[in-house]
C-alpha cells in the first residue's frame, strides 16, 4: 500500500506543473492549477493540515474570475459559430472580453508564479517527508463526513443548494480517489456517480454564469445605444434558458439514483 508521502508528493507535482503551465499561458494551465490546489485543500483538510488547507482555497478562489472569463470565451465562440449571435456581435463580444482577458493574464502570472503558490508548495513538501501512520482512516472519516451533505436528492432545492451540492460532491470524489491512491477502493463504485453529477453541475453553473456576463454586456450596450447588438443577446439568453433548465433537471435526475452505501470498516481488536 502506497504512503500519505505519496500521496504529498503528488500534490507537489500537480501544483507545480499547473503553475508553470498557467504562467506561460497554457490554455488549461489555469483549469489545472485551481483544480490541483482544489485537490490539495481537501486533502490537506482530511490529514490535519487546516492552514494549508485554507490557503489553497484563498489561490483557488482568486483565480475565479480569471477562470470564469476563459470558460464565457470558449461559450462565446461556441454560440457563435452555432449561429445564435451574428459574426458582427460575436465579434464585438469578443474583443470587449478580450480587453478583460488581457488584464486576467497578467494577474494570473503573478498569481502562478506569486510569494502564496510558492509558500504552499514549501508547505506540501515538508508534509511529503513526514509519516503519517493514520492518513487512510481521516481520509475515509473525512469522506463519509462530506458525502453526508449530498444524500438527498437536488429536487425542489434552490439554486445555492444546488451549488454547495457541487462542491460537496467535488470534495467527496476528491477523497476517493485520494483513498483509492492509497490502495482503498472501497468507494470506487460512486466515483462515477459523483463524476456525472459533478460535471452536470457544473455545465449548468457554468451556463448560468456566461447567461450573467451575457446580461451585463446586453446592460451596457443598451446604455451606450448599441441596441442591435442589445437585442441580439437578449435573443442568445431567450435562447440559453431552456438548455439551461434541461441540464439543471439532468443534474437532479443523477442526484435521485440512490449512492451505493458503503459498510463501514471494522477495526481489528487486539
Amino acid at each position: 500500500m502506497r504512503k500519505a508521502a505519496d500521496l504529498w508528493k503528488a500534490r507537489v507535482r500537480a501544483v507545480d506543473r499547473a503553475r508553470k503551465a498557467a504562467r506561460r499561458g497554457e490554455p488549461e494551465g489555469l483549469h489545472d492549477l485551481r483544480v490541483a490546489l482544489r485537490r490539495a485543500a481537501a486533502t490537506a483538510a482530511a490529514l490535519g493540515a487546516k492552514s494549508l488547507s485554507r490557503d489553497a482555497k484563498v489561490i483557488a478562489r482568486s483565480l475565479s474570475a480569471e477562470r470564469q472569463l476563459q470558460v464565457d470565451r470558449e461559450l462565446l465562440a461556441r454560440v457563435g459559430k452555432l449561429g445564435y449571435l451574428s459574426p458582427d456581435a460575436t465579434t464585438a463580444l469578443a474583443a470587449r472580453w478580450e480587453k478583460l482577458a488581457e488584464r486576467g493574464g497578467r494577474r494570473i502570472a503573478r498569481a502562478a508564479d506569486g510569494r502564496a503558490v510558492r509558500g504552499l508548495l514549501k508547505d506540501l513538501e515538508k508534509l511529503s517527508r513526514r509519516r503519517r501512520d493514520d492518513a487512510v482512516e481521516r481520509l475515509e472519516r473525512a469522506r463519509r463526513k462530506a458525502e453526508a451533505t449530498f444524500v438527498e436528492s437536488l429536487e425542489g432545492k434552490a439554486d445555492d443548494v444546488m451549488h454547495r451540492h457541487r462542491i460537496a460532491v467535488k470534495k467527496a470524489r476528491y477523497l476517493a480517489e485520494d483513498l483509492a491512491a492509497l490502495g482503498v477502493r472501497r468507494f470506487t463504485s460512486q466515483i462515477e456517480r459523483e463524476k456525472a453529477l459533478q460535471d452536470a453541475l457544473g455545465r449548468w453553473n457554468d451556463l448560468g454564469l456566461f447567461s450573467r456576463r451575457l446580461a451585463g454586456s446586453r446592460d451596457e450596450a443598451e446604455e451606450r445605444g448599441a441596441v442591435t447588438l442589445a437585442a441580439e443577446i437578449e435573443h442568445l439568453l431567450a435562447a440559453l434558458e431552456p438548455t439551461i433548465a434541461a441540464i439543471r433537471r439532468s443534474a437532479i435526475e443523477i442526484s435521485k439514483a440512490p449512492p451505493k452505501i458503503v459498510p463501514i470498516r471494522r477495526q481489528a481488536t487486539r
